[in-house]
């Protein structure tokens, strides 16, 4: 069975390969951003600074990394980077990104979601929006799980998510679901797929989760984490002692 969230992505970092783009942001707004101006850039650089992280001696992990825009950064800055993605044409982009920048990232083709616990404890660990593509209450619970396994006590989560808009329009392919804040995208073929769902007589297979802010903060409260920081989707938090 596929998951949910690997054919997309695959496909897209196909299409980024193709084009001879460098990044996600970038497929999607080319004029805006790039490999070095991407959208959780200014956030993570006043994280960084207003909580005062030292990239002396200090390990960092990046799930979904994509290209790897934000490993770069911060291996630029002098952190140890391990980061990953389901991608395998992610990875190869990764790869070749930090190569053509000469920074040291231990990148790795994997899917969080299929590890028990990280196996090294670090001082950061970064979500570069990641999370709004980990849509179902499990995955992201066992998500969760996994980040606190490796993260410090005195670590730092540091998050950029996509989050609920209300002047956010959905196709008649589309699907948005107020209750839960998860987006379906109508199938056809649902035997593929563990997670599709049957509403209103026909199939839909979950795609994003678009959470209001207080909803995210009492999510990942009830995981676990104290919040430091929230400016709605970007959010710096520890998890409790």
């Amino acid at each position: 069975m596929k998951k949910y969230y690997f054919e997309e992505h695959e496909t897209t970092y196909q299409e980024i390969k193709k084009d001879n783009l460098e990044a996600w942001d970038q497929f999607h707004d080319p004029k805006q951003y790039n490999f070095e101006n991407f959208m959780m850039r200014p956030f993570l650089e006043r994280a960084l600074e207003l909580f005062n992280v030292n990239s002396t001696e200090s390990k960092v992990f990046e799930y979904g990394c994509g290209t790897g825009t934000g490993a770069c950064f911060l291996a630029n800055r002098g952190f140890t980077v391990d980061a990953i993605d389901i991608s395998p044409t992610a990875i190869e982009l990764a790869k070749s990104m930090a190569l053509d920048r000469n920074l040291k990232i231990n990148y790795s083709n994997q899917d969080l979601l299929e590890m028990l616990e990280l196996n090294k404890e670090y001082d950061l660990i970064l979500d570069n929006y990641c999370l709004q593509s980990i849509v179902t209450d499990g995955d992201r619970s066992k998500l969760y799980s996994v980040v606190k396994s490796g993260l410090k006590k005195s670590g730092y989560y540091i998050i950029s998510t996509a989050m609920y808009d209300e002047l956010r329009s959905y196709d008649e392919d589309t699907y948005y679901c107020e209750d839960t804040g998860i987006v379906y995208d109508r199938i056809i073929s649902p035997e593929s797929y563990n997670e599709a769902v049957r509403i209103n007589n026909e199939w839909w297979l979950p795609h994003r989760r678009h959470l209001k802010t207080e909803e995210l903060s009492e999510e990942l409260t009830r995981n676990g984490f104290s919040i430091l920081l929230q400016e709605n989707g970007n959010i710096v938090c520890r998890k409790n002692k």
